[in-house]
């Protein structure tokens, strides 16, 4: 939360699970940041980009509203390389 002030905002959390509402405007990238695994779901239709650390490997992604993805621990950049905002609900468990 610390290192995207700009795109993720702390919707609710407790000792069991962080709910992070994130949206990212086009061309806007959040800097290297980490997540324990939970649930992400897709509010908008959207494209991603996403590099995964500590391999580098960048993957594009296209999110369809209504999605709901399983995301294991991760650290990682994203960026929206889109036209439209992305926006997304991420359930981080403790």
């Amino acid at each position: 939360m610390k290192v995207c002030t700009e795109t993720q905002k702390l919707l609710f959390e407790n000792a069991f699970v962080r709910v992070i509402d994130d949206v990212i405007q086009p061309g806007v990238r959040e800097p290297k940041h980490r997540h324990p695994h939970g649930l992400v779901i897709a509010m908008v239709d959207s494209d991603t980009e996403t590099t995964v650390y500590p391999a580098g490997n960048t993957v594009r992604g296209r999110s369809k509203a209504g999605a709901v993805i399983w995301s294991e621990t991760t650290v990682h950049e994203t960026r929206n390389p889109g036209t439209v905002a992305s926006h997304f609900i991420r359930i981080d468990l403790k």
